[in-house]
């Protein structure tokens, strides 16, 4: 469970709300064919990453297992969450999204988006 602060009657009072998503840290490297998004999302299988891009919009998302209790056992405390990531970033070029890819190394979440081919930089010859 997230604390955060909610201002009150004049007064900051805790908050106990679970947030709906966090944001995970990310990197963006560009090269000149491609952009290589590095996403840090420790605890989430591959199976539950999930990369989606529509128009110029790109969303990031992933959900780490809840973690599983032996019958009769209690948790004493927990700093472990199981609230999902989400990252949308929107996208300044066009990007080819048939031929992305996306892996998972330890922990971070690996996509490379080539650019468009109509989306790259040309040099217009005058004669």
């Amino acid at each position: 469970m997230t604390t955060t602060l909610e201002k009150t009657n004049g007064t900051a009072q805790p908050s106990t709300r679970t947030p709906q998503y966090r944001r995970p840290r990310y990197t963006v490297v560009e090269n000149k064919d491609a952009y290589e998004l590095r996403v840090e999302m420790p605890g989430v299988p591959r199976d539950h990453a999930e990369v989606n891009v529509e128009a110029d919009q790109l969303v990031v998302t992933g959900r780490p297992p809840a973690p599983e209790r032996p019958e009769g056992s209690r948790v004493l405390h927990r700093e472990l969450s199981t609230v999902p990531y989400r990252l949308p970033l929107r996208l300044n070029v066009d990007i080819d999204a048939e031929r992305a890819e996306a892996r998972t190394e330890n922990g971070i979440l690996v996509v490379n988006l080539p650019i468009a081919e109509a989306s790259k930089p040309r040099t217009i010859r005058v004669e």
